[in-house]
């Protein structure tokens, strides 16, 4: 830190100069109190300081620091289509409006409807039921000491299946849907799963397990894969009608095209119906035939329809997909 004291002085000729320096030299020699008697017309004393902060002047210029953003090119791509997501107004939200317009188109897949169950085959718990009969849980000691049958009947009492053992009730079972004889449980049709189970006393309990009524069934056969459709809602209680019901008979050939459209894509479909009358079944295979050819896209040389007669309850309709 450097001090500088400075007196500025102010004079208008020669002489009142040097009187100033000589008057400023004798101040010099009095004490500080005497300078409260010091004549008006001199200036006060001015204290100046300036500080010296060490810095110096540097000819190096700085690096050149420029914020570059790496993904320049592709960010805006990478930016969501925001009028697929937000209405223009509140006052005019509609969903077409607020959707991609494919989900309107009707021949897209809709994987919400389940009427066709990706997993193969029907599952049984003879375990479980076998507890729910007792009404207590067993060890499995003492499980595997009762004896045990299941049956499938029909909705005419005829036993079309059946599985037993002596001891050891499975903890599950998985049933293809067909009998022994070659016969495939028919779509429409009821079912019930009928357990009688044996104490170790030589004692039976009998109980039913919850009822088994498909709308739609698919199997592999000979011929092809068979899509079996409840005529009952395709076209009616009566199954009479000559045309699909709405809700139920549209959702139902629905669900059945998006299966075509998933994994049977291309192949030559029959549309084989069992109706009342053989007029009536031709009458019935053509609405499903239209259906199918404007869902599916494909020409009408892929579509065929045969018609045949049948009791109320074999009545149905089978869509099969000639992959053999």
């Amino acid at each position: 830190m450097k001090t500088i004291l400075c007196s500025l002085l102010v004079a208008a000729a020669p002489r009142a100069l040097a009187q100033d320096i000589s008057t400023a030299g004798y101040r010099s020699q009095e004490p500080a109190a005497s300078s409260a008697h010091a004549p008006a017309s001199l200036p006060a004393e001015v204290v100046i300081k300036a500080e010296d902060s060490g810095s110096r002047v540097s000819v190096v210029k700085p690096p050149l620091n420029i914020e570059v953003d790496a993904f320049e090119s592709i960010r805006p791509a990478l930016k969501p289509d925001e009028s697929l997501l937000l209405a223009i107004s509140p006052l005019t939200v509609s969903w077409r409006r607020t959707h991609p317009e494919f989900l309107k188109n009707e021949r897209a897949i809709q994987p919400w409807r389940t009427t066709f169950s990706p997993k193969p085959g029907i599952v049984f718990h003879p375990r479980e039921q076998l507890f729910e009969t007792l009404q207590k849980r067993l060890t499995d000691k003492d499980a595997d000491q009762y004896g045990w049958r299941l049956e499938i009947v029909d909705e005419d009492g005829r036993a079309f299946h059946r599985y037993e053992g002596s001891d050891d009730p499975p903890e599950e079972i998985v049933w293809s849907g067909q009998n022994e004889p070659g016969e495939w449980i028919a779509a429409g049709r009821s079912y019930s799963a009928v357990y009688t189970f044996t104490e170790p006393g030589g004692t039976h309990r009998t109980s039913f397990g919850k009822p088994l009524l498909f709308k739609g069934i698919v199997h592999q056969e000979e011929s092809g894969m068979h899509v079996s459709l409840d005529s009952a809602v395709l076209f009616g209680k009566s199954k009479s009608g000559a045309e699909l019901v709405k809700p139920d008979g549209l959702d139902l050939m629905r669900a059945a095209a998006d299966l075509v459209k998933r994994r049977f894509s291309g192949i030559p479909i029959s549309v084989r119906v069992f109706a009342g009358t053989k007029e009536l079944g031709e009458l019935q295979g053509g609405a499903v035939s239209a259906y199918l050819l404007r869902e599916l896209m494909v020409g009408p040389q892929s579509v065929s329809v045969s018609a045949s007669r049948a009791a109320y309850s074999d009545q149905r309709l089978e869509v099969v997909l000639l992959n053999r």
